[in-house]
C-alpha cells in the first residue's frame, strides 16, 4: 500500500496491484450477490418483523373506526418532514381525522414536552404518533397516558436502557429485543413500514402495491438526507426511489428535477438537491412549508417554491460566514473541537459542526445560547461514536439524543465549563494520531480508457452513498494544457485537456498560483455523466491533487 500527501493534506492510499483490475471487479467486492440483484417491492422486509407493529396497527384501526382525532408529532429535519408526509397522505386517503404538530427548533428544541400534551389535550386529541423521535421521552409518554392520550412511537435513534413502557408501541429497529433483520433504517423508513402495515388492511393487492410504490421516493429522500448506509434494505429503498422519482406524485419534486433526469441519476439527487431545500425550511423558517410542498398537489406552488429557494440561499451564505468565523476562533490542540457562539443561527449549528469535523477529522460540538442554557449540535468522524460519548456524560444534560456520528444536547450554562473541561481531558487522553484524513483510491486510470462504457460499468453498482461511496480514481502524471480560474468568485478551477473532458476542481481557487505552471500532477477525482444543455458528456470532479 502506497501513501502520499496531497495539497489538501490527505494521506492518499492505493494499492497498485489492486487498482490494475477493472472497475467492476473492484466494486463487486463491496457486496454480496444478493445485494446486486434487481430490486423490487417484494424485496422489502415484512413490517410486522418490527416490535410493536401489530399493536400500532390495531390502535390506528380503532382510531379510524371511532373517528378519533390523530396528531402526527415530528422532528423538524428532512427525515421528520418525509416521515410526516408519508403518514399524512395515507391517513388522509383513509379519510381519518388527522393533522400534524412539530416543535419549534429554537423555542422548543428536539422531542416532545409535557406542554405539548396539555395543548393537544385541549384539542381533544385521542392518539399521537411520533415520527423520528420519542424513544427517550419516557416521562412525556407517561404524562400523556395520564391525560388520556395514547402514543405510538416510531423512531430510529439510539435506544436508552429505559423506553416508554406506557406507549401503545415503540417501533424502533434499534431496540435490542427487535428481530427486524436490518437495523439502520431512517425515521422515514420506519414510518413507511407503518404505512405499509396499515395500508395492507384497507387495500387489495394491486392497489396496495401501487400505493406503496408511489411513496417510496419520499422515503428515499429521508433515508439519504439522514445519512443512512446504502447497504441492505436501504439499498433497495433508494434504488426503487430513484426509479419512482421520475414519476413522483409530488409536483414540487417533479418541478425541481425535471431538467435533471438522465440515465446517470444517483442518490445525490436526494442528498444534495432535494434534501437541503426541504431542510432549509426548518433551519431558516418553519418546516411546515416543506411538508406542505410535498403534500400539496396543486399547480399554485410558485410562491412557496421561491421562498424555499430564498431560504436555501440564506442558509448557504450564513453557513459560509460562520464557518469562516469559527475557523478563526477555535482552540487548537484538542482531540475534540468545541465552539460556542451566541451569534450563530440555531438552524445551522449542525452544518457548522459537520464542516469542522470534515476539516479537522475530529469530533466537534457547536453551541449557541438559549436563555439560561446552551444548545449543542455534535458531529464525529466514522471512527468515533459521539452518542456513546454523550451517554457517558448524560447526567450533565437537560436532554440529549442522536446517532453515532450526529447528535445533540442541551445543558445549563452554569454546568457547561465543568463539562467542557471533563470532556476535553477525556478525549485528549486518547491517541487519535492514527486517525488521519485519508483518500482511498479505487483505481488508477489513464485518460484514454475513460468513456461511457467505463461509466456504465461503474454505474452498475449504484446507488452510491454511505458505505458504498462513489469510486475514487487517480490519473498519475496528468498534463493539463491549461489551468484556468472560474468566475468572479475565483473559488474554482478548470483543467483543459486534449480529450475535451470537463475537469473541474471546485473549491481549489486558493491553489491557482501553485498549480497554474506545474506541467505534471496526479489528479484524484470522481466521475459522473454531464448533461448540460441536454448534451451528453463526462464530468471529472477533482477531490485532491498530488504534486
Amino acid at each position: 500500500m502506497e501513501e502520499r500527501i496531497s495539497i489538501k493534506g490527505h494521506n492518499v492510499c492505493y494499492d497498485r496491484e489492486t487498482t490494475t483490475q477493472d472497475i467492476s471487479s473492484i466494486l463487486k467486492t463491496r457486496f454480496t450477490p444478493e445485494d446486486l440483484t434487481e430490486k423490487s417491492l417484494d424485496d422489502l422486509h415484512d413490517p410486522y418483523l418490527l416490535c410493536g407493529m401489530k399493536e400500532a396497527v390495531k390502535r390506528i384501526k380503532q382510531a379510524r373506526e371511532n373517528r378519533e382525532r390523530v396528531i402526527i408529532f415530528w422532528d423538524y429535519d428532512v427525515d421528520g418532514v418525509t416521515s410526516t408526509s408519508i403518514l399524512m397522505h395515507l391517513f388522509k386517503t383513509l379519510k381519518m381525522d388527522v393533522s400534524y404538530r412539530l416543535p419549534h427548533r429554537v423555542k422548543d428544541g428536539y422531542g416532545m414536552k409535557k406542554y405539548f400534551i396539555d395543548e393537544l389535550a385541549e384539542l381533544w386529541v385521542d392518539l399521537i404518533i411520533t415520527v423520528d423521535c420519542g424513544t427517550r421521552d419516557v416521562d412525556v409518554v407517561r404524562y400523556s397516558k395520564e391525560k388520556g392520550i395514547d402514543i405510538i412511537v416510531t423512531d430510529h435513534h439510539a435506544v436508552p436502557d429505559v423506553i416508554p413502557e406506557e406507549a401503545v408501541a415503540v417501533i424502533n429497529p434499534k431496540r435490542p429485543d427487535c428481530s427486524y433483520p436490518f437495523k439502520w433504517l431512517a425515521g422515514a423508513w420506519v414510518a413507511y413500514k407503518l404505512m405499509m402495515a396499515v395500508a395492507k388492511e384497507y387495500m387489495d393487492d394491486e392497489k396496495y402495491k401501487n400505493y406503496i410504490r408511489e411513496s417510496i421516493d419520499i422515503a428515499a429522500i429521508g433515508t439519504v438526507a439522514d445519512c443512512m448506509t446504502l447497504t441492505g434494505e436501504n439499498r433497495t429503498i433508494v434504488s426503487l426511489g430513484l426509479k419512482q422519482i421520475k414519476n413522483s406524485r409530488s409536483k414540487w419534486i417533479r418541478a425541481l428535477i425535471e431538467d435533471k433526469i438522465h440515465e446517470d441519476l444517483d442518490a445525490d439527487i436526494f442528498g444534495f438537491l432535494i434534501g437541503p431545500r426541504l431542510n432549509a425550511a426548518g433551519r431558516m423558517d418553519t418546516p411546515y412549508k416543506a411538508v406542505n410542498l410535498i403534500l400539496n398537489n396543486s399547480d399554485s406552488l410558485g410562491k412557496t417554491l421561491n421562498e424555499i429557494e430564498m431560504l436555501n440561499d440564506q442558509r448557504k451564505a450564513l453557513t459560509t460566514e460562520f464557518v469562516d468565523k469559527a475557523l478563526g476562533e477555535i482552540e487548537e490542540g484538542n482531540n475534540i473541537i468545541i465552539y460556542h457562539s451566541p451569534d450563530i443561527r440555531h438552524g445551522i449549528i449542525g452544518i457548522i459542526a459537520g464542516r469542522l469535523t470534515e476539516k479537522f477529522y475530529r469530533p466537534s460540538i457547536v453551541l449557541i445560547d438559549e436563555g439560561d442554557k446552551l444548545v449543542a449540535s455534535c458531529r464525529s468522524p466514522e471512527y468515533f461514536s459521539i452518542i456513546d460519548l454523550l451517554e457517558k456524560y448524560k447526567d450533565s444534560f437537560i436532554a440529549f439524543g442522536g446517532h453515532k456520528q450526529a447528535a445533540g444536547f442541551s445543558i445549563l450554562k452554569e454546568s457547561f465549563e465543568e463539562f467542557k473541561q471533563k470532556i476535553q481531558a477525556d478525549l485528549n487522553a486518547e491517541d487519535f494520531s492514527q486517525h488521519t484524513k485519508k483518500i482511498e483510491i479505487d483505481k488508477c486510470v489513464k485518460l484514454d480508457e475513460i468513456g461511457f462504457k467505463f461509466l456504465a460499468s461503474m454505474n452498475t453498482y449504484k446507488p452510491f452513498g454511505l458505505w458504498n461511496p462513489k469510486p475514487v480514481f487517480m490519473i498519475e502524471n496528468f498534463e493539463p494544457e491549461r489551468v484556468s480560474i472560474l468566475w468572479k468568485t475565483r473559488e474554482h478551477l478548470k483543467f483543459e485537456n486534449r480529450y475535451g473532458f470537463k475537469i473541474f476542481a471546485f473549491g481549489f481557487g486558493e491553489h491557482y498560483d501553485e498549480l497554474k505552471n506545474i506541467p505534471k500532477m496526479d489528479i484524484i477525482f470522481d466521475l459522473s455523466e454531464d448533461n448540460w444543455m441536454w448534451k451528453r458528456g463526462l464530468m471529472f470532479r477533482i477531490i485532491d491533487i498530488v504534486i
